[in-house]
């Protein structure tokens, strides 16, 4: 009897371990249908040298993959695992709005609150509000445009007199413009409030909390908590090169990095009340973040009950277009994997060319002004001047540098009779305006 006792325990354990419902079994099928497809498409990314970074991807509760992707073998310094931490840059704006909600959840502040309630002499301060802030439309430049010297020196407090001196884009509320400034204020608030430093703010009030025990903070914390920091990297004249990972040209106060695994709990964390409402956007909460060298990405998709992590510390991937092609392979939705692209170039009169000479505003790039020329019977891309691209034609209207990539320029007819350019960027496409000429 003893052995059949034992007999029946094994049995019963084996069961638990197995689907023991059709429902499970298809469940099973279909999540190992998707981890293969994800599988898939970031091996053939990493196989084309457009990848180097972490992947995790689960469906309500279940963990469908968690991988890392290497370009070269274990002593490259592009070597990642899954425990590895990464920048996460401007993934920080969504845990600001996290912690902006648990402060008006508990009565310590309001969305509706305007910049005269934090800081004194701040011109319009009675009209910007927090949720203004929130959604960039405080009518605050990008970045300081009155700067003299580096954003990495500047303490917050010298950042918000310099902001003050910024003379408003638009009037608050009236249009939208993604503005570190902006966040940098509510940084400050959020210090202000808790009578701590923001980054301290974070670990305490957020890492702690969650139990994100492998993120951190470069700069003012008591511990900052990094044991295996990813080495960003750039492409450079066809050779990888490490880039370092604290840029000069940009501000102290919010530089955190994490892990998938935490950045998940971070996700399972916003994707309940009273975040959610606060932080959803038809049905998703989203962010992505970045800089020279690495790329970061939160995805929560709560119609469809599943969410992904997405770091790389190498930033020549297809970023927007990876993005999007995984939240479809998510939702069993067909996509392209990533090939081998090999353009062909074609020759196109110079009168053509003539049509796209001039200088193209881009808004969705801080204003950023690119002027086209022809130099040697092609079109080359200057910016202050300096050429930095030449591009082939593969048909009258539509230009890329490089043979190897789908990134592309444009060329648009507009209403004038003359040519707006849209040009590809990392997966998406940003509009440029042709620039009159007075």
């Amino acid at each position: 009897m003893r052995y059949i006792g034992i007999l029946f325990i094994l049995l019963m354990g084996m069961a638990c371990g197995q689907p023991n419902t059709l429902e499970d079994k298809v469940l099973v099928s279909e999540w190992s249908g998707m981890r293969d497809s994800v599988d898939t498409y970031f091996s053939k990314l990493t196989a084309l040298k457009q990848f180097n970074g972490v992947v995790m991807a689960y469906q309500g509760d279940e963990v469908i993959l968690h991988q890392a992707y290497n370009l070269q073998g274990d002593t490259s310094s592009l070597f990642v695992t899954t425990e590895s931490q990464f920048d996460i840059h401007s993934v920080s704006k969504l845990m600001t709005h996290y912690l902006l909600v648990q402060l008006e959840s508990q009565g310590k502040l309001s969305m509706d609150q305007t910049l005269d309630d934090f800081f004194e002499g701040f011109p319009q301060g009675d009209q910007i509000t927090l949720q203004m802030l929130l959604e960039h439309r405080s009518g605050l430049p990008r970045e300081l445009t009155n700067l003299e010297g580096e954003e990495i020196e500047l303490t917050p407090t010298e950042i918000v007199a310099l902001a003050k001196k910024e003379p408003l884009l638009f009037e608050p509320g009236s249009d939208v413009q993604y503005s570190n400034v902006g966040y940098e204020l509510l940084y400050e608030i959020v210090a202000q409030i808790y009578g701590k430093p923001f980054a301290q703010c974070v670990v305490d009030e957020l890492f702690v909390p969650l139990q994100m025990d492998h993120s951190g903070v470069h700069f003012y914390t008591q511990d900052s908590q990094i044991t295996h920091l990813a080495k960003n990297h750039v492409l450079q004249d066809t050779l990888l090169v490490e880039v370092p990972n604290i840029s000069r040209d940009e501000f102290r106060t919010a530089r955190l990095f994490s892990t998938t695994a935490d950045l998940k709990k971070f996700l399972d964390a916003v994707s309940q009340e009273p975040f959610e409402s606060a932080l959803r956007h038809q049905g998703i909460i989203q962010k992505d973040g970045g800089s020279r060298g690495i790329r970061a990405q939160v995805y929560r998709d709560l119609n469809h009950d599943f969410g992904f992590v997405l770091l790389a510390n190498y930033d020549e991937m297809p970023f927007f277009q990876t993005v999007e092609d995984l939240a479809k392979m998510m939702k069993s939705e067909p996509v392209d994997y990533p090939q081998e692209i090999n353009r062909k170039a074609i020759e196109v009169e110079e009168s053509i060319l003539e049509n796209y000479v001039g200088s193209y505003i881009f808004p969705d790039f801080d204003g950023l002004v690119l002027e086209v020329a022809i130099q040697d019977g092609e079109l080359v891309i200057l910016q202050d001047g300096e050429i930095i691209g030449r591009l082939q034609a593969e048909s009258p209207t539509v230009f890329f540098e490089d043979p190897k990539s789908r990134e592309s320029f444009e060329f648009v007819k507009n209403e004038s009779g003359t040519y707006d350019a849209r040009m590809g960027w990392k997966g998406i496409v940003v509009e440029g305006a042709r620039k009159r000429v007075e």
